[in-house]
């Protein structure tokens, strides 16, 4: 399977909810480019409020896990559903995970960008994470994330 899948997840507390750290959190870059490798692989790049949010790649060949990420490629397309291991806030809420959107289907040479955001509790108080998957079909060059996607998904949630 030709699929290329990129992975920023970016971690923090409370200390960069307000201004001047939200400020800083959001100008965050939301892909980076692809380093050299043969597909499929999934590059994952981590920052964190930890450590002033340096971004921290790996690269791992094959496909992601399927709890993570199905994919399912027949006919020429392949289809995309981002799984939500940790349902956010709003998953609960009464809405239930069942409104969520369907998988997106690519074409050779799309890219989708989807997103959704989580609040977990820890000893030392809330974290937060967004983490924003970046996939592409049929093409893998180094820039291939770096402009607009074909399609776009926004899970994100309001998280106090």
């Amino acid at each position: 399977m030709d699929v290329v899948v990129q992975w920023v997840r970016t971690c923090w507390t409370k200390r960069s909810r307000g201004a001047p750290g939200a400020v800083r959190r959001n100008a965050l870059p939301e892909a980076f480019p692809l380093p050299q490798a043969t597909p499929p692989f999934v590059h994952e790049v981590r920052m964190s409020e930890r450590d002033d949010f340096a971004p921290h790649p790996t690269v791992t060949g094959g496909l992601p896990p399927a709890a993570e990420v199905e994919l399912a490629e027949a006919g020429g397309v392949l289809k995309v559903l981002l799984v939500v291991q940790d349902a956010p806030e709003w998953a609960s809420s009464g809405l239930g995970l069942a409104w969520r959107p369907a998988a997106v289907t690519l074409r050779p040479g799309q890219t989708l960008r989807w997103q959704v955001n989580h609040r977990f509790a820890a000893e030392e108080g809330w974290y937060y994470r967004l983490d924003t998957l970046n996939v592409c079909y049929r093409n893998s060059s180094a820039q291939v994330f770096l402009g607009p996607p074909d399609h776009r998904i926004d899970e994100r949630s309001r998280l106090l």
